[in-house]
């Protein structure tokens, strides 16, 4: 993460910058990162950055920050009880599903947005489209299956919400700690701020910042992802010869 006093230096910077333009241009929003790419080594247990930015008069207002990670396929089960044994009965296949998705605001969303408006600008996991592949369901079906799909996201910590997780300094200044978990995809993470002010959309900026494998781990992953066939025939010739090797040293010992 950056140094404090960079950090202090930047938004010094940006806040006479935007005291001298605000009075002008009052839905001006700009938003950066404290990186520009997290590395994904073999010892990686997450990491922690920092959104910050400006707004033109945020007084009145509200921020939201949507951060989403690169589209995964998802699949959820559900279970039921035949004959006294649980057995998935049916799956949903998850087409367009975001492996991240967190919502940070400067308080609860349904404080800032209407439901209507909500959907309007795709804030919240109830709005981001998503659809199952080679499968119809009707509209209660999808929700139900959405709501699965939220529940199993939570609990492993990629989707999450975080009512007052932006704070706003001076009217102007707004800042934002994201905490990636150790569990995230490698790929392209696209940041959305929105400055909200009375359920309207006053100003909205975007950036990105890539994650992505380095070290060992990369290599791993590359030649698991596009030599599978023979990565797979490796593993099982490693796994045997570590077994012959385990059993010839116990039959010594």
């Amino acid at each position: 993460m950056i140094s404090r006093c960079f950090f202090n230096a930047w938004m010094a910077g940006l806040y006479l910058i935007f005291a001298s333009i605000a009075p002008a241009s009052a839905n001006t929003l700009v938003a950066d990162l404290s990186l520009e790419e997290v590395a994904i080594t073999t010892d990686f247990n997450g990491e922690t950055l920092l959104l910050f930015g400006a707004v033109g008069d945020a007084r009145d207002g509200d921020i939201i920050v949507e951060f989403k990670g690169p589209i995964l396929k998802i699949a959820s089960r559900k279970k039921e009880q035949v004959s006294g044994i649980w057995i998935n009965r049916q799956t949903v296949n998850w087409r367009n599903a975001p492996s991240f998705y967190h919502l940070y605001s400067t308080r609860p969303i349904e404080e800032i947005l209407s439901p209507a408006s909500q959907s309007d600008l795709s804030i919240g996991y109830r709005n981001l489209g998503l659809k199952p592949q080679k499968l119809r369901l009707s509209e209660k079906e999808l929700a139900g299956w959405i709501e699965a799909l939220n529940r199993n996201m939570v609990k492993r910590g990629l989707w999450q919400r975080h009512d007052g997780g932006v704070s706003i300094n001076r009217g102007v200044l707004f800042r934002t700690p994201v905490t990636l978990p150790a569990n995230i995809l490698p790929g392209d993470y696209d940041v959305r701020v929105l400055h909200i002010r009375d359920g309207q959309l006053i100003a909205e900026d975007r950036t990105s910042i890539q994650v992505a494998k380095r070290g060992a781990g990369a290599f791993i992953y590359r030649v698991a992802h596009e030599y599978s066939v023979f990565y797979g025939l490796f593993a099982i010739a490693f796994a045997v010869v570590a077994g012959w090797v385990a059993a010839a040293a116990f039959r010594k010992t």
